[in-house]
């Protein structure tokens, strides 16, 4: 029995070694060949996206987004355009009020009134070939209408053309024509000596010698002679009625300004001369004799402390003989002291006689003096007494308060 359990264990040990080593056969066997893997490229299909509702409209908005904006672009293509078209258009203007008390004498003695004397609208316009253009509405009460409330008319309507005179020029000069509804030769330009037109009108305009606009044609320049001053010219060929009356008749008023700075010191300031002939109802027959016609001069003297001006007026007017003179005097108060900067004082006495025939019955005399006050550039004032006196009348005195307001 002992031997038999003896094998027993025996056996099992043998059975158990067997398995021992048949399990370390089987790790030792030959090593397996690696597999390769097979790579696959993604196959990548075009997805279209699938487009909701509100992605529609989104897509619109955008849309219309780009449009607006490329029609705004085209918008102000064309604004900028016109704005270079009419870049050279200048529109302004300017408007005289006032306040007026009669202290003396005169029909309206009890008038205490505001009003509007003048007001002006004017379009400048460059146009090609260095040429342009002005017109100029004038807006005033209108002497025997059936209503006196302001109406507007033209004053200017004309167009300036450069000319080109090289290949006939004697002496160096330049032309400019002009043509339409212009100013006359003298008025305008005697203006602006005492810059006191919103005050009052100039001696030749304020009298009726000679309208400030007319109309016809017109030329213009500059001669410049070496080693003497340079002249300025204007020569005109008008109606002769003035701008504010119809042609009549086939005759036409011929004449010319010519105007030059004689001497330039900067301490002592500029001396200006003008001089004037005014050739009126000039028929086909050119008989000088038998028109009306007048002459005049100024002599200015111009500098820091102000401005004086003398006047000489003489010849035909309605077939009478006439004569006058003017002295203007404008002198700037800053001198005096800094707080008076832009404050003037000024006097001017005209004496105008229609008729020199007459023994004194056709004198008229008439006075300016007050206070000016330059505001700005665009705005004026001015306090002032005006007297007049014709023949032997009694004197008239009004006192004003006057604004020039540029536009």
């Amino acid at each position: 029995m002992k031997n038999k359990v003896v094998v027993a264990i025996f056996l099992l040990m043998f059975l158990a070694s067997v398995a021992g080593a048949a399990k370390e056969v089987k790790k030792a066997g030959p090593a397996k060949k690696p597999i390769a893997k097979k790579v696959v490229k993604p196959v990548i299909k075009e997805v279209k996206p699938v487009v909701a509702a509100g992605v529609d409209l989104s897509e619109q908005l955008s849309d219309m987004k780009e449009e607006t904006n490329k029609a705004l672009a085209d918008l102000k293509g064309q604004l900028d355009k016109v704005k270079n078209d009419n870049k050279d258009a200048k529109v302004g203007g300017v408007i005289f009020f006032q306040w007026q008390k009669y202290l003396a004498n005169g029909t309206a003695v009890n008038v205490n009134n505001f009003d509007v004397t003048r007001a002006y609208l004017d379009i400048k316009k460059k146009l090609d070939m260095g040429a342009a253009a002005r017109l100029t509405l004038d807006v005033a009460r209108i002497t025997g209408a059936a209503r006196q409330n302001l109406f507007d008319y033209l004053k200017y309507a004309y167009v300036e053309i450069p000319v080109n005179v090289s290949s006939v020029q004697v002496v160096p000069f330049d032309l400019t024509a002009k043509i339409g509804l212009q100013q006359t030769v003298w008025i305008d330009w005697a203006d602006k000596i005492l810059n006191l037109r919103y005050v009052a009108k100039s001696l030749v305009d304020n009298e009726g010698v000679m309208s400030s606009a007319d109309f016809g044609l017109g030329a213009l320049g500059r001669l410049s002679l070496q080693g003497l001053p340079e002249v300025d010219y204007q020569a005109t060929v008008l109606n002769g009625t003035g701008y504010a009356t119809n042609e009549s008749d086939s005759g036409k008023a011929l004449a010319i300004r010519v105007n030059s700075t004689v001497y330039d010191d900067q301490l002592f300031g500029k001396v200006t001369l003008g001089a004037f002939i005014n050739i009126e109802s000039l028929n086909a027959s050119l008989n000088y004799s038998a028109s009306n016609k007048q002459g005049g001069a100024m002599l200015a003297l111009k500098g820091d402390a102000g401005v004086i001006n003398y006047e000489y007026l003489t010849g035909s007017k309605s077939n009478k003989e006439i004569s006058g003179s003017s002295l203007g005097l404008v002198y700037n108060l800053a001198g005096l002291s800094s707080l008076l900067a832009n404050l003037s004082a000024f006097y001017r006495a005209d004496n105008y006689d229609s008729d020199t025939s007459s023994a004194g019955s056709s004198d008229k005399q008439k006075s300016f003096y007050g206070l000016n006050y330059d505001y700005g550039k665009d705005l004026r004032f001015s306090a002032n007494i005006q007297t007049a006196k014709a023949g032997t009348a009694a004197e008239t005195k009004i006192f004003y308060l006057q604004s020039s307001i540029g536009l």
